[in-house]
Parts: structure tokens; C-alpha cells; sequence
């Protein structure tokens, strides 16, 4: 049996039209749209008469129909473009060379020039690979290292800022307590006071973005959390929005800290009711996402584990192309100077990802809106709460709640060292003070005795948590507070494990008085 005579490239690719396609070069276009492969219609002169989808989003801006073959490429590559051309329009024969495209000039393409059969019109085909997916992944990475250096640096900030409005709140409370309410200068005192702890709540949020907040972290059903929310919600939103929560009993929980999940569901919905300029619907939904439906979420970089989604749904004016890609970053607003931080959705950002989670904006359903889908990894229920018996009655401080507890104090900051010192001394304890963790250990060293150490985190030389850890080596009774602008996740849970009480800067000087009196008791029950 004879064989059959060898189908033309064309004709193999397009059967049926394949008559009616030669008579017309440009009736080819549209079956080479949708090929996951870019390619280049050219004639019998070397010119690019037309391109599909990938050809324009790999070759880029040096597109365009009518150029010579060679111009899509740099200057030191478009000859042996011309050539390789050349050669196939000659020869008809297949050729293959490598070459940097003018748009990316340090990547080298592997570049197919293919004869195409008399009667197309056209006399070859210019293949290369497809780049649309590696430019999307180009700039999913350009994006997550744009936010870890800014996270880097508001976190690296908020550290700072954080002690020197320790500092300025330590010494304001210390002025209010010489300055009783009936005193000209209380209400003055007062108001730094009040400006100073919302500068506090600013920094959170920086630090929330950068991934430093502590958490506290339980197994949570968002349902009811959610739920609850909606007296606040209403208030907030107003009355020309509607509020849609969809809060069905989900099958798994998450692991998360509550009240920052609810500072998610907050941001979400004052950033939809400024979209909606006050009027329109906000629906707020959960769902169960098994393993099994990842993929059809559309968002790749998910791990294919069950996780629980929370949607939140407006109908406002919809996030333009240009900044959506910026939504996320600190600082950054649509809104006009004065009327808002930039640090709403920043915050959500990070404390999604620090709950290992991840959070995505896209058009709503409709086209009118946006859709926030916020995906937590899911848990199981927890079956049973254990139950702590905790008392509600702490005793008041006085004046001499500390007194004869031999405290060792160990901070970097001059200033806040000073305010400490001065703040905690009216509480009576045996006070002694080390600017660093060595010079603390020099005076460990000398056998001296404590009761408590208070130590930063975030200190040169030695850390806290790692000055803690000696210190328990030699002395397992001692009691042991640790403190700091922030906190890294893996050093929180390194002094939760062993029994390190932790507090936050800036805090009230009550709390860091409330917060030694607690280590010594429990050092006290320990011995006892």
C-alpha cells in the first residue's frame, strides 16, 4: 500500500478551512489566537503581517504588524534572525536559532522559523515560547518583595517608634499623677496622653503589616465571631448600607487570634463603605474550601490543603486596573491628603499572611464592586474548651507593691531605661539597672540575687529571650518579664513555652508594676 503524501503544516493544523484560508493569509490569525505558543505570520519578504495573543505579550512594545522579523530582536541578534529568514524562505527548511527579544534583552529565546506551504499567502511561521505565564509569575514576585522590604522597614520603624512613645507616655503618666484633675495643667497632659496612644494604635497597624504583632492564637468558628459582629458593623457602615452576613455553621474552624480577625472584618468594611460613598450592600459570607476545590478558586499559589474563606462583597466603584496592585502596600490611598492613613488594608494584609493565610481583591459578581476573598487554613472544631479557672479579682497596686522584690532591669533605650527606672521605683522594689544583656550577665556573674528580670527583646549583643534563657539556666526560680516594640512570632512562642510573662510596647506603667507582681507570684508558688 502506497503511502500517503506528506499534509501540509497548515492543513494539519486547520482541515476543514483549509481552502478558504489560502486564499486569505489573514484567516490563519484566528486559529493561532488561543496556541499556548507565540506566533508570527511573515511573507515572502521577511515581514510580520500578523501575531496572536502570546506574540504580543512575549515580544512586547517592538510588536507591531508590518516590521521586519529581525527588528522584534537586539541589534547583536537581528542578523541571524534575517538569516535564519532568509535561509527558510530560500530553502524552504525549518530553522532554529537563539536570540534576545528587544524588550528582553538578557533573556535568550529559542526562536523556530517554519515554512508554511504555497497558497497561504504567507511563507512562514516565527514560533516561540509562550511568556505570558512567567511574566505573571515576574510580577507576583516583584510584588511580594516590594511588600517584605516595606514590611521590613515599617517594622524596623513602628521598633522604634514604639520606644520613644514608650518614653513619652511613661513620662506623661508619671506628670498625671503629679497633676491631679483639678490642676491647670492636667487637661494639656491629658490630651499628650491621648495623642500618644493613638500614635500607639498607628504603629500596631505597621506592625501588624510587617508580620511583628504578637497573636494569640486559638481555634476559632468564625460564624459566631463574625456574627457578633454585626452591631458594630451596622453602626459603622450607616444606615444607606445594606449589611448581608451569611453565617452558616461551617464544617472546620481556623487557627487564628480573634481579635485580630475581627480588626480584618472591620478594615474590609470601612474600605467598602468609603468605595460605596455611603449607599449600596455589603455581603459578608464564610465557606468550607476542601482541598479538593482549591484549583477552581483560580489562585495558584494556595497549597492544596482545606482551608475556610471569608468573602466580603460590595458594590462600589470597584478597584481601577492601575493600583491593584498596590492596594495592599502601607501608606498607600486613594483618598484625598487627610482623609486616611493607608494603613487599613496593609493591616488585613499582614495579619492574614502572619495566620499563614492568604487574601485576594477582584471584581465582584456582576462587575459592580469589589470581592475580598480572605482563605485561612482550616482546622477541626475544638470539641471541648478547656477550662481555666481564672480569677476576676486582682489585687491593686499600691504604693509599695513591689517592695523588697529585687528586680534586675535591663534596657538599651537611655530614655525608656530612665522612665522605667524613675516609674517603677514609687512601687518600692530593690531596683538594679544594666543597659544591655552582657552587662546584665556580668552582674548575674557576681552571684547577686533576683527576684524578676525585666528585660528587651531587642537588644545589641544578646537578645532578651536569649538572656532569659541563661538566666533560667542558673536560676530556675526566677521570675522573668520580657518586653519589646515587637515581637518575631518564633521568639513569642519561645517565651510562652517557658512561662515568660510578655508585654508590648508601649504599655502603661501599671501593667509592666501588674506584670512583675504576677512573675514574682508565680515564682513564689513555684518554690512554695
Amino acid at each position: 500500500m502506497a503511502e500517503s503524501p506528506p499534509v501540509p503544516l497548515a492543513q494539519a493544523l486547520w482541515p476543514a478551512p483549509y481552502a478558504e484560508t489560502s486564499r486569505n493569509p489573514l484567516a490563519l490569525h484566528l486559529p493561532l489566537m488561543g496556541l499556548p505558543i507565540a506566533v508570527a505570520l511573515i511573507d515572502r519578504h521577511g515581514v510580520v503581517i500578523s501575531g496572536n495573543d502570546a506574540l504580543r505579550a512575549t515580544v512586547g512594545s517592538a510588536y507591531n504588524p508590518g516590521t521586519r522579523a529581525e527588528w522584534l530582536f537586539v541589534a547583536e541578534d537581528a542578523d541571524k534572525i534575517a538569516r535564519a529568514v532568509a535561509h527558510t524562505l530560500a530553502c524552504n527548511d525549518r530553522s532554529e536559532v537563539r536570540a534576545a527579544l528587544h524588550d528582553r534583552p538578557d533573556e535568550k529565546q529559542i526562536v523556530g522559523i517554519v515554512p508554511v506551504p504555497p497558497g497561504f499567502g504567507i511563507s512562514a511561521l516565527l514560533t516561540m515560547r509562550d511568556i505570558r505565564e512567567q511574566l505573571r509569575l515576574e510580577a507576583q514576585v516583584t510584588a511580594v518583595t516590594r511588600m517584605q522590604a516595606v514590611g521590613q522597614l515599617a517594622g524596623g520603624i513602628a521598633h522604634d517608634f514604639n520606644n520613644i512613645l514608650a518614653a513619652i507616655l511613661g513620662m506623661t503618666e508619671q506628670l498625671l499623677d503629679r497633676h491631679p484633675p483639678d490642676d491647670a495643667e492636667h487637661d494639656s497632659l491629658a490630651e499628650i496622653r491621648r495623642n500618644g496612644l493613638r500614635a500607639a494604635g498607628l504603629v500596631a497597624q505597621l506592625l501588624a503589616f510587617a508580620r511583628r504583632q504578637p497573636q494569640r492564637q486559638q481555634v476559632l468558628d468564625l460564624a459566631p465571631l463574625v456574627g457578633a459582629l454585626r452591631p458594630l458593623l451596622e453602626q459603622l457602615l450607616g444606615k444607606g448600607i445594606d449589611l448581608g452576613i451569611h453565617a452558616a455553621r461551617l464544617k472546620s474552624a481556623v487557627l487564628a487570634d480573634p481579635g485580630q480577625i475581627e480588626q480584618v472584618i472591620v478594615n474590609l468594611a470601612i474600605n467598602a463603605r468609603d468605595a460605596m460613598i455611603n449607599h449600596g450592600r455589603l455581603d459578608i459570607a464564610m465557606r468550607d474550601v476542601p482541598a479538593a476545590e482549591i484549583a477552581a478558586q483560580g489562585h495558584r499559589i494556595i497549597p492544596r490543603v482545606d482551608h475556610v474563606a471569608i468573602d466580603v462583597t460590595d458594590t462600589g466603584s470597584g478597584i481601577p486596573p492601575a493600583i491593584a496592585g498596590k492596594i495592599f502596600e502601607p501608606f498607600f490611598t486613594t483618598k484625598p491628603m487627610g482623609q486616611g492613613t493607608g494603613l487599613g488594608l496593609s493591616t488585613v494584609y499582614g495579619i492574614v499572611k502572619q495566620t499563614g493565610g492568604y487574601i485576594f481583591a477582584m471584581p465582584a459578581p456582576g462587575g459592580v464592586g469589589t470581592k475580598f476573598s480572605v482563605f485561612l487554613p482550616a482546622v477541626p472544631h475544638a470539641e471541648q474548651l478547656a477550662e481555666v479557672p481564672v480569677s476576676n479579682e486582682s489585687p491593686a497596686l499600691h504604693a509599695d507593691s513591689l517592695a523588697g522584690v529585687r528586680l534586675l532591669l535591663v534596657e538599651d533605650d537611655p530614655a525608656v531605661r530612665t522612665i522605667l527606672e524613675r516609674g517603677l521605683k514609687r512601687f518600692g522594689p530593690l531596683l538594679t539597672t544594666a543597659a544591655d544583656g552582657m552587662i546584665a550577665l556580668e552582674i548575674l556573674d557576681t552571684g547577686a540575687q533576683f527576684d524578676v528580670l525585666v528585660s528587651d527583646i531587642m537588644m545589641p549583643g544578646i537578645d532578651g529571650v536569649e538572656l532569659a534563657s541563661r538566666c533560667l539556666e542558673s536560676r530556675p526560680d526566677i521570675g522573668i518579664v520580657l518586653i519589646s516594640g515587637f515581637a518575631e512570632a518564633p521568639l513569642h512562642r519561645a517565651v510562652n513555652a517557658q512561662d515568660v510573662h510578655f508585654l508590648s510596647k508601649p504599655f502603661a506603667l501599671a501593667d509592666l508594676a501588674q506584670a512583675i507582681v504576677d512573675a514574682h507570684r508565680r515564682r513564689i508558688s513555684r518554690n512554695s
